[in-house]
């Protein structure tokens, strides 16, 4: 069975990469692995970074685990089997580890919608996905652009 990964933040445009992606599980009968990245400290301790406090580094945790299980919420509402992901570290890295992991047969996420200047000074987790993923990436514009 087909293995579709669908990563979101939460954002408006991660949220509709979320629907575009339950949309593609229902009509290629695939599955759906929700992934949300935590930003985990660099050496990978298991404690909050010096810079930030305990709390603070939990919360961000806990927000993204909420975030998933909205998405969950709505893929189980639209039929669709899916699995959710916390994941430690960098984002775009972390997409692409577990897509490669899960043998997955396309990427949906969000942009948000930087132009082309603001994306090459700051990055961009889309365009490092696209470049490094195993498998094709869709990604879904920002809503409110399109609009």
């Amino acid at each position: 069975m087909p293995t579709i990964i669908a990563a979101t933040d939460g954002s408006p445009s991660a949220n509709a990469a979320v629907e575009r992606a339950l949309q593609e599980a229902r009509a290629s009968h695939a599955t759906l692995d929700l992934v949300g990245a935590w930003s985990a400290p660099p050496n990978g301790a298991l404690g909050a970074p010096a810079y930030m406090s305990e709390e603070t580094f939990y919360a961000g945790r806990d927000a993204t685990r909420l975030i998933l299980e909205a998405a969950m919420d709505r893929a189980r509402e639209a039929g669709v089997t899916a699995e959710v992901h916390v994941v430690g570290g960098d984002a775009a890295t972390e997409i692409c580890r577990l897509a490669e992991e899960r043998g997955a047969s396309l990427i949906i996420m969000g942009s948000r919608g930087h132009s082309p200047l603001m994306a090459a000074l700051v990055g961009s987790v889309a365009a490092h996905v696209v470049q490094h993923a195993c498998c094709p990436v869709m990604i879904v514009p920002d809503p409110a652009r399109s609009a």
